[in-house]
């Protein structure tokens, strides 16, 4: 999803910049409101119906946001409708990266309007085991996390190598001194959102992407960005037992949309 810094003067047109991502045919709306001062949605891709526990928590909690954003929103609208120049708006969509023997990946897509030049949007991922049916934590994947450890001034290379290979992409010039990259440290915390990239080996990874929202690692007009790093580069930096998730190359279809 990359809204790439067009001003949105009207309800009309920050609807249309935002819903699109969220209307797929291979997903359920689980919450909607459409009122005359917020918008709201909450979908889920179908496919994660296949892990029933996942699938709960992720309902439950879709449509806590939904009630929360239109609670609060509602509160807003009553205390002061004058600042209601066009509805606010809330939109989130839960979507599924990869699926290997152990873990489901999946990625939480969020954007909102409440008034401004554009509206403003990010994603998270999260981690789901599928032998302890809860989530876990992604760096338990590697070997060591430290800050500024040497496996993570290693893993801090490869993902600036492909964040400024994807800048160049996009006729984007990379400073690793700028304002976005000047404050740059080895530490797991500061490499975005991380994920399993799906593969064309079927049940593995490809590799992991790193997901940065807008104002990460560059400013608004320049979107999302994803760093994509292989699972050959990561094998001396993986735990024996996650070396087991990875096979096959990232498929075409993961590389074109991200």
């Amino acid at each position: 999803m990359r809204l790439l810094g067009t001003i949105f003067a009207a309800a009309v047109l920050v609807a249309a910049a935002i819903a699109p991502a969220y209307a797929d045919k291979d997903e359920n709306t689980i919450y909607a409101v459409s009122k005359s001062f917020v918008d709201i949605e909450v979908r889920i891709q179908k496919s994660l119906a296949a892990f029933p526990k996942l699938y709960e928590i992720l309902v439950a909690e879709g449509k806590k946001f939904g009630e929360d954003s239109k609670n609060e929103t509602e509160e807003d609208w009553r205390n002061d409708k004058s600042v209601f120049g066009n509805p606010y708006g809330f939109y989130r969509t839960y979507r599924l990266r990869a699926v290997t023997a152990q873990y489901v990946s999946l990625i939480v897509n969020e954007s909102e309007y409440t008034g401004g030049a554009h509206p403003n949007h990010g994603s998270k991922t999260r981690l789901w085991d599928r032998e302890r049916n809860t989530y876990a934590e992604f760096r338990a994947l590697f070997k060591n996390t430290a800050d500024d450890s040497a496996d993570m001034q290693t893993l801090s290379k490869l993902i600036l190598a492909s964040l400024a290979a994807e800048k160049k992409r996009r006729d984007v010039p990379f400073d690793p001194f700028d304002m976005w990259s000047k404050d740059w440290k080895a530490d797991f915390e500061s490499f975005g959102q991380p994920s399993l990239a799906p593969s064309t080996e079927a049940g593995k990874a490809s590799g992991v992407t790193f997901h940065f929202s807008p104002y990460e690692v560059g400013p608004y007009a320049e979107g999302d960005y994803v760093a994509f790093v292989p699972a050959s580069a990561l094998m001396p930096l993986l735990t024996p037992e996650a070396q087991k998730l990875f096979g096959g190359e990232r498929t075409k279809e993961d590389a074109e949309e991200n």
